[in-house]
């Protein structure tokens, strides 16, 4: 075990490991804060990202090549940023919500894709060429007669379909924006009893999904 101490002292807010290098990217709190690319097991910082967010990040993943860092910023600006990290530059920068964005991952399948999900909402976003260059394009997801809820977490599956957390216990499954149905179990009990906080999808030796693993506020554990 080792303690690696906040660079510029006001804490962390979030981390990612990136997908094939020893690298570990951390994101931290106060005014103006950076990202800082941490060499293991040396802990060295050999990259440092500035500019993404004024006060905090809330969450960090890279693409599956590992070529890209994507970043969500806290409250005030909830800002999301696509960064060539190796140049330690910006390559996007929008707005993604009005409100706290728990998370935000590139698609496993879809280079071009990521989904942010947060207070009240789900997002799916593309990275698209447009005649003014590249542009990130969000479709919120509509929820329609599905009661609104908080997504804490979700998980992509190879068609593009997502499996999303509720705050009432229920798993719900997105194709496009839009909610393709509801799971619950036999007789229409919820998945779980109180808030989902984790969504997981399970892939054997060769790759081929074979399970999600959900976890909620109730203790349980659920494939």
């Amino acid at each position: 075990r080792k303690y690696v101490l906040s660079v510029d002292g006001s804490g962390v807010g979030a981390m990612a490991k990136h997908p094939s290098l020893p690298l570990v990217a951390v994101g931290e709190k106060g005014e103006n804060p950076n990202i800082y690319f941490f060499e293991y097991p040396s802990w060295r910082i050999i990259k440092v990202l500035k500019g993404g967010t004024e006060r905090l990040y809330s969450s960090l993943t890279f693409s599956p090549d590992g070529e890209l860092l994507a970043s969500v910023g806290g409250s005030p600006d909830f800002m999301l940023t696509i960064w060539d990290w190796k140049a330690e530059r910006i390559t996007l920068h929008t707005k993604a919500f009005g409100q706290d964005v728990f998370k935000v991952k590139f698609s496993s399948d879809d280079p071009g894709r990521l989904i942010t999900s947060g207070t009240g909402h789900i997002r799916f976003w593309r990275m698209a060429r447009t005649f003014t260059g590249l542009k990130l394009q969000g479709a919120i997801g509509k929820f329609g007669k599905v009661e609104l809820s908080d997504v804490e977490d979700f998980a992509e599956l190879p068609d593009g379909k997502v499996l999303s957390s509720t705050e009432s216990g229920a798993l719900l499954v997105w194709e496009g924006n839009f909610i393709k149905c509801r799971i619950v179990r036999p007789g229409g009990a919820m998945p779980h009893d109180g808030p989902v906080t984790g969504v997981e999808l399970l892939k054997s030796a060769n790759g081929v999904p074979c399970a999600f693993v959900t976890t909620g506020s109730d203790g349980r554990v659920c494939w």
